[in-house]
């Protein structure tokens, strides 16, 4: 069987030829070279999402549900899908209830061992970028925020890999000093569902070490 992965990641430490278990969504089309979308694998036992689309799908539903609350920020009263910033194009813009303008930009997270949570799990240099952007913003006096959604549900502490994206590291502590908030969510995870659960703590200074 053929098979799509909605994942441009490595995801070698959760596809395992022979061992893991995952979970396909039919969608035939004639447009498509597959019949199939490979949206979730197990690790350990517990689900992990690796559709790369999907937090901002699940982010937007938190917020149309009421359900997004995000630590330091409050709630929202807008929120606005791909919104163009300069020449940039942005995950979220809305408004928090205190009249302030925020930009969001979300970062899917599928990288954990010994629940240690890593982005990211491929070289970037679209995020680095990103978080540039939003320290633009928060220095033209608007919010900003760095939203990491941890697709799985036994994360305790998020991190960035350092060694992999030494770059993007600086960027975010840069960030987190021009007042970027940097939030980490984890989720409730099935083979055909994705929700965001709780807060996790992001330790930048936590280090990462692939299995």
């Amino acid at each position: 069987m053929v098979t799509h992965v909605k994942n441009t990641g490595h995801s070698k430490e959760l596809l395992i030829p022979g061992e893991t278990t995952v979970a396909l969504n039919y969608q035939p089309k004639p447009t498509r070279k597959t019949d199939y979308d490979l949206v979730a694998v197990q690790k350990r036992g517990q689900w992990v999402n690796i559709d790369s689309q999907a937090p901002n799908k699940i982010v937007l539903e938190a917020y149309t549900q009421g359900e997004l609350n995000l630590p330091g920020i409050g709630t929202l009263a807008q929120l606005k899908p791909e919104v163009v910033y300069d020449q940039s194009r942005l995950d979220f813009c809305g408004e928090t209830d205190s009249g302030e303008t925020l930009w969001i930009e979300v970062k899917g997270v599928t990288l954990e061992n010994d629940g240690v949570v890593a982005f990211p799990d491929a070289p970037t240099t679209r995020a680095v970028k990103h978080v540039h952007e939003l320290t633009r913003i928060v220095g033209e006096g608007q919010s900003a925020c760095l939203l990491f959604v941890i697709q799985l549900a036994f994360a305790d502490v998020m991190t960035i890999y350092q060694q992999r994206a030494p770059k993007l590291a600086v960027a975010i502590q840069e960030a987190q000093a021009a007042g970027v908030h940097v939030i980490a969510m984890d989720c409730n995870v099935t083979a055909n569902s994705l929700s965001l659960r709780q807060t996790v703590p992001f330790d930048p200074n936590s280090v990462f070490h692939e299995a």
